[in-house]
């Protein structure tokens, strides 16, 4: 069933007279919407959504009703339109495994990247940006040593599939490949980039930077990402944050990124903030995706968002979680049409 931006698109290309309906619904699908882009587009100036924590749709190992921040398998996320993932991988003996703090997913980042690449060879017009974090709370001493090395050894081993970075990337040479994006710092390859100055901090920054191994070239990074709104007084906060990154991504010249994550959650468990549940994802994607649906339609801002980060992408209503029976309308089907949307 077609989404209701998706109606009101298509009732306004059929009064202005001006575009093809049968390419709106078909961008709309989410499978290859970056095919109706040109390629000299800047891949800074693009509204991108991705997946905060994106491999806990697969599940965890050990469900205990925290930290599960999506609904979607990494499959179901690609095909509803997802191009950002962001995956936290740590070290099990000698295999990278995709963590949540101290949870261990179902989901090796190897079986992660094996499904982006298998969209990418099905779908060769669009490509895939993977933010890492190095998640090293379940590692030992020498695990947590070695993990730059088998992590860049990794990406080496995927030869062109991997992007080498620089600020003016367009879409024309990132099709079909994936581009590696890491706040921990690895080595051994040439490809991909690290973000330093990661901030988490309700006050926006623009002081984070994106360094190329290829080239050391730098590139600025503006970016939100306060995880913790557990009040009304810093839900406030992470609104206003929210809408200022919006707002300066719409502003910013060519070469200048921008990440900007919805994500966070709005309770804790037993109150300790120890631990994040998954009802207290779900209730500030429900509380917060509405309010930047209603931002982002309403704009007349013809410049892209950004990386637009989000907890259950893809999916307007999820089931409760623990301690929580009714469902949670987080809108996060709309709101995803709703940014690829703005490419256009």
């Amino acid at each position: 069933m077609k989404q209701v931006i998706t109606r009101q698109l298509i009732l306004y290309a059929l009064i202005l007279g001006c575009c093809d309906t049968d390419v709106l619904a078909q961008r709309c699908q989410g499978h290859n919407w970056m095919s109706f882009l040109d390629d000299t587009v800047f891949l800074s100036t693009l509204s991108i959504p991705g997946a905060h924590d994106a491999a806990t749709g697969d599940g965890f190992v050990l469900n205990v009703g925290l930290g599960r921040t999506q609904e979607l398998s990494l499959d179901e996320q690609w095909d509803s339109g997802v191009r950002a993932f962001d995956l936290r991988p740590a070290l099990c003996d000698t295999i990278l495994h995709i963590y949540h703090g101290s949870l261990r997913t179902k989901t090796s980042f190897s079986e992660a990247i094996d499904v982006i690449l298998s969209k990418l060879s099905a779908n060769p017009s669009e490509f895939a940006i993977v933010l890492i974090r190095h998640e090293s709370e379940s590692e030992n001493e020498v695990e947590e040593k070695n993990w730059s090395r088998f992590m860049g050894t990794y990406i080496h081993s995927l030869g062109n599939h991997a992007v080498a970075f620089h600020p003016y990337l367009t879409l024309g040479e990132v099709r079909g490949k994936i581009l590696f994006l890491t706040r921990s710092p690895y080595y051994g390859t040439d490809k991909g980039a690290l973000v330093t100055g990661w901030c988490h901090s309700a006050d926006v920054t623009t002081q984070a930077q994106i360094t190329s191994y290829a080239s050391s070239e730098v590139a600025t990074l503006q970016m939100q990402d306060y995880y913790a709104p557990t009040s009304k007084e810093k839900q406030l906060q992470k609104k206003q944050g929210v809408f200022l990154m919006f707002k300066r991504a719409q502003a910013a010249e060519e070469g200048v990124w921008t990440m900007n994550f919805l994500s966070g959650y709005a309770s804790t468990w037993m109150g300790t903030g120890l631990f994040a549940t998954t009802s207290g994802y779900k209730r500030n994607a429900a509380w917060l995706h509405p309010l930047v649906l209603d931002f982002i339609t309403t704009s007349s801002s013809s410049n892209g968002y950004g990386i637009v980060f989000m907890d259950f992408v893809g999916t307007d209503e999820v089931p409760g979680a623990l301690f929580h029976w009714a469902s949670f309308n987080t809108q996060g089907k709309k709101l995803l049409d709703a940014i690829i949307e703005t490419n256009f």
